[in-house]
């Protein structure tokens, strides 16, 4: 099963649960906003502001990646925004499925 594969059967995994944990709700918001279409700038914007605010080790993680560069959300674009998001929303799961709630 590839990386992709595993995300989205946890994704469907979650959207099937009646209960879920804060980490999970944020998987599937997440990956909600990825979705959007159209695409809601301010809303991503938020969404990422928020993550980063709930998981200090991703944002340190996504930063600290060689592909990536920190600028203010003015100076990026949606792509860049959603590649964000699609960081977040990668680690999040990889938190989930590692059993590091």
């Amino acid at each position: 099963m590839t990386r992709n594969d595993a995300i989205k059967a946890l994704i469907e995994y979650l959207k099937q649960q009646q209960c879920i944990t804060d980490l999970e709700k944020d998987i599937l918001d997440t990956a909600n906003e990825i979705s959007k279409n159209p695409f809601d700038r301010n809303s991503a914007e938020n969404k990422v502001r928020t993550n980063n605010l709930n998981y200090p080790e991703i944002f340190a993680a996504i930063n600290l990646s060689p592909a990536t560069t920190v600028r203010p959300f003015s100076q990026v674009s949606d792509d860049d925004v959603r590649y964000n998001l699609q960081c977040q929303l990668e680690l999040l799961c990889e938190k989930r499925l590692g059993g590091n709630q």
